[in-house]
């Protein structure tokens, strides 16, 4: 019958029609919208398992009406808002359309690869304790946040987000090649597969030439690093996905008009960057940022294991771009659903876990919640 139908719809004048089902979930999507408020920035989550996007939100949205006033300067103002060509225009979605410095988000990258590559384990290297560290070939040095004193081992500078230990871990333990290799096993330098037009890869340099100051910096996601929400989603979802980063999707399947489905959304690994047994120790070690360290208070959401990382990027001008990337799961199974959420432009003495934190729990919780969990 169906068969008779297709082939009687050459003769007659009938659009053939269908639905398209998104992975995107309205509920999380407004909780997303709710949170973030008239705050310039992104939410994205994702399914773990298969990189469905399950939430991508950003703001500044817009309204077109005002292109069609008769006011003329009305009319370029608004249309100089617009301009897709500014990196600030709400027609740009910024959750996979632009990029900013992770900040110390990427500390899961760099320790990712530390863990990965060998040269890093719960037990060893031991960090110093101090509040700056001077890399090679420079007098200038790096500090950590308010002039704090840290150190240790991985579970705790990740904990506390020491800079002074990560840079050293990027710069001593590391070095530029397994750097450089490691951010691009993570998605780094390429653009994602997402089926969304316009998307842009996020940048790790991959030319450290005698600059081992800048792979200091970049090692803390400051300098010339730079990332997109959705890149730093799939940091945390290879993290809770036993080492796998998905090719993220926001088409589910395709129905005719009778039902039936015509075309699934292929489910496919992208990347790999970790095994099973490094994805495991960096779970713990983002477990631990819930429990005893900068999202402590934060994070947490009861009857649940959330692991994350805070950042506190510095754009130069005053302001600090506020993020958090996390996972969530039932405890001691895989997580479901990870997260990143940047706010911009956020005052100076403002933090990750104090702005974006907030945000990424309540849309969290939306998300287990619609599901079932």
């Amino acid at each position: 019958e169906q068969e008779l139908r297709s082939f009687a719809d050459l003769f007659v004048d009938r659009d053939r029609t269908g639905n398209v089902t998104l992975t995107l979930r309205d509920d999380v999507q407004r909780v997303a919208r709710d949170q973030l408020g008239q705050r310039r920035g992104s939410v994205v989550v994702l399914d773990v398992d298969t990189g469905g996007a399950v939430a991508l939100w950003s703001y500044p949205s817009y309204d077109p009406n005002p292109l069609s006033s008769h006011d003329p300067e009305q009319a370029r103002a608004a249309f100089q808002f617009l301009d897709p060509t500014s990196g600030q225009s709400p027609l740009r979605a910024s959750s996979y359309q632009n990029t900013f410095f992770p900040g110390s988000t990427f500390k899961v990258v760099t320790g990712s690869v530390g863990v990965q590559s060998g040269r890093v384990t719960p037990e060893q290297p031991v960090y110093p304790s101090v509040s700056t560290y001077t890399p090679p070939q420079t007098t200038r040095p790096l500090s950590n946040f308010a002039g704090e004193v840290c150190g240790g081992t991985l579970f705790t500078i990740l904990a506390q987000s020491c800079n002074t230990s990560f840079a050293q871990m990027g710069v001593e333990t590391l070095g530029p090649d397994v750097m450089v290799d490691g951010a691009a096993s993570f998605g780094f330098n390429q653009v994602p597969p997402i089926d969304l037009p316009g998307a842009v890869e996020s940048r790790f340099p991959v030319d450290f030439a005698d600059n081992l100051p800048a792979l200091a910096q970049a090692s803390i996601g400051q300098g010339d690093t730079s990332a997109t929400p959705l890149q730093m989603a799939l940091v945390a979802a290879a993290v809770a996905n036993e080492g796998r980063v998905m090719a993220p999707h926001v088409m589910k399947e395709i129905r005719d008009g009778e039902g039936a489905v015509v075309e699934d959304e292929p489910i496919d690994v992208w990347k790999t960057p970790l095994s099973p047994q490094s994805a495991a120790t960096m779970r713990q070690a983002m477990l631990g940022v819930v429990q005893n360290g900068t999202l402590t208070g934060v994070g947490a959401i009861p009857g649940f294991e959330v692991g994350g990382k805070t950042g506190t990027a510095q754009t130069g001008r005053d302001t600090n771009n506020t993020w958090v990337i996390e996972f969530v799961g039932p405890p001691g199974q895989k997580p479901e659903y990870a997260i990143a959420v940047v706010v911009e432009d956020q005052g100076a003495d403002e933090t990750g876990g104090g702005v974006a934190g907030p945000i990424a729990r309540a849309v969290l919780e939306q998300a287990l919640a619609g599901d079932g969990g």
